[in-house]
């Protein structure tokens, strides 16, 4: 199993990604739930608290230590492969989902960005059609 696990969370994060995060833990796991933010201010990090507490409490209902992490980045791409690496871990969950149109050929989404940056293994999540 792995010793160190990121998981990336947003709004739209789906139970689903969180279930597959807690797969791959045993209770040796630690659990970082990274949310990037543009600007963090004390309300917004208050809001990110109670908005991910139910991340925090799904993993440790199920024995896993889990603890969350806000970064204020302009870029989150670059933000969460140097949040990995600054914190060493040892794989990376998130969940993906698929551009469609003019934007799907224009932008690299992050999950893209991340199969390439990321110095350890990578999960995504895709989200049921």
């Amino acid at each position: 199993m792995y010793h160190k696990m990121v998981l990336c969370v947003t709004e739209a994060t789906p139970e689903e990604v969180v279930r597959v995060a807690s797969k791959l833990c045993d209770k040796e796991t630690e659990v970082i739930v990274l949310h990037v933010v543009r600007v963090l201010t004390d309300l917004q990090r208050r809001e990110a608290e109670e908005k991910f507490a139910w991340v925090i409490e799904t993993l440790k209902k199920e024995g896993i230590r889990a603890r969350l992490e806000l970064v204020e980045s302009a870029d989150p791409k670059s933000a969460i492969v140097s949040f990995v690496r600054e914190n060493s871990a040892d794989v990376v969950v998130t969940g993906t989902i698929q551009k469609k149109g003019i934007l799907a050929l224009v932008s690299e989404s992050i999950s893209d960005y991340l199969i390439k940056h990321v110095p350890c293994t990578l999960v995504l999540v895709k989200r049921p059609d």
